[in-house]
């Protein structure tokens, strides 16, 4: 995913797309204007981490009655999912240890036990003992989560790794940054894999697309705009391009099981399992190509340059040599952290689709109560 991103990321700033001189001030305008309101979505989220958009019924303490059986926020809503998102990347999880989950572990074992919180245990310090263990503990295995893997980690794991690769010189070098962010991505995918196990071989394969991939986007696609200057006009488009064909390889791979195999579980209202369908798989596969490898990227790849043209016309002094690289870092920090929770929230997880998509034994199913059934649902995936 954001691998690929930051693997383009350096192919832009070796090709001079960073540079302040690729939009002028009406250009930058334009782009601000047009991403004011995921900006502002995504602003929101960094300065709070918590939002007014709770699942119904909230207490005096702004939180809804603790429950097992419900999100914290509501899912039908984007700005619920939003702050959703942004609970699960929080990286003060990564400050918890391994006594402080055992007692979020304990809170929840008692609530499933009595049905009732923990005595003198409020309804917000339950929902955090669910965060706690949601995010930091595997849902099958129970084991603790590798904390380099957790998607809470997503954000500090890739800063160091964009400042590899903007700083990388020489093709070992540009190699070797790009083989260690996808890397660490088989790592984040090993750690939050839905099992208990894993399929190596698939996982494996997987992961020599993705350095194959990345690194041959890295060395090509500088070598071409090298070559052929015009190409620099199209400012961060082509290692933006680069970065969604990778990225859309790579998701296809892994869920090609999906997508031209058995498909993915389908419901009806009643949560009644109605078998699998392939129809279904390639819908979630298609969304989810299209928030997280076509959308994301445009956030660290798109934005920063606005950013950096914004302060270059304030401060010149903060785009050039070693200050450059910081404020770069800073601006693509800012938004992976403010605009991952985005693109992630924009589709719902669990899609509601018209049986007339779906394949012909589908078509003419019938609910509990005789009525004919018009709509399934069905995991979209991340």
């Amino acid at each position: 995913m954001m691998a690929m991103r930051a693997a383009a990321a350096r192919t832009a700033r070796t090709s001079g797309i960073y540079s302040i001189r690729c939009f002028s001030a009406s250009a930058a305008r334009s782009q601000v204007n047009a991403w004011r309101k995921p900006l502002a979505a995504g602003a929101a989220g960094l300065a709070f981490y918590s939002g007014p958009c709770l699942a119904d019924g909230a207490n005096k303490d702004g939180v809804p009655p603790f429950t097992m059986d419900a999100p914290k926020y509501d899912q039908s809503s984007f700005y619920g999912r939003l702050m959703g998102m942004y609970d699960y990347i929080d990286p003060r999880t990564l400050l918890l240890t391994s006594d402080d989950l055992k007692k979020s572990q304990a809170a929840l074992e008692e609530y499933k036990k009595s049905g009732k919180k923990p005595e003198g245990m409020s309804d917000a310090e339950m929902w955090q003992h669910r965060k706690n263990v949601e995010v930091s503990i595997h849902p099958v295995t129970g084991d603790e989560l590798l904390k380099v893997g957790r998607m809470s980690a997503f954000v500090p794991m890739n800063v160091p790794l964009c400042a590899f690769m903007l700083m990388a010189n020489g093709t070992p070098q540009v190699l070797a940054a790009q083989w260690l962010n996808q890397t660490y991505n088989m790592v984040n995918n090993y750690v939050n894999r839905s099992g208990a196990t894993v399929e190596w071989s698939s996982l494996l394969q997987s992961y020599a697309l993705a350095v194959t991939a990345s690194c041959s986007i890295a060395v090509g696609a500088g070598r071409l705009m090298k070559a052929v200057p015009s190409l620099q006009v199209m400012g961060p488009f082509v290692p933006y391009l680069a970065v969604i064909s990778a990225g859309t390889a790579n998701v296809s791979f892994t869920r090609m099981e999906e997508w031209n195999g058995k498909g993915v579980a389908i419901v009806d209202d009643e949560g009644r399992e109605l078998g699998m369908s392939r129809s279904a798989g390639q819908m979630g596969v298609l969304q989810t190509v299209l928030s997280r490898s076509c959308f994301l990227p445009i956030a660290p790849m798109v934005m920063p340059i606005v950013g950096m043209k914004m302060v270059g016309s304030v401060a010149p002094a903060l785009t050039v040599g070693a200050a450059g690289v910081v404020v770069e870092i800073l601006l693509i920090t800012g938004c992976i952290s403010g605009m991952l929770p985005v693109a992630l929230a924009l589709l719902p997880q669990k899609m509601e689709i018209p049986v007339t998509k779906l394949e012909p034994e589908y078509q003419n199913l019938k609910d509990s109560n005789g009525q004919a059934i018009t709509k399934v649902f069905a995991n979209k995936g991340l």
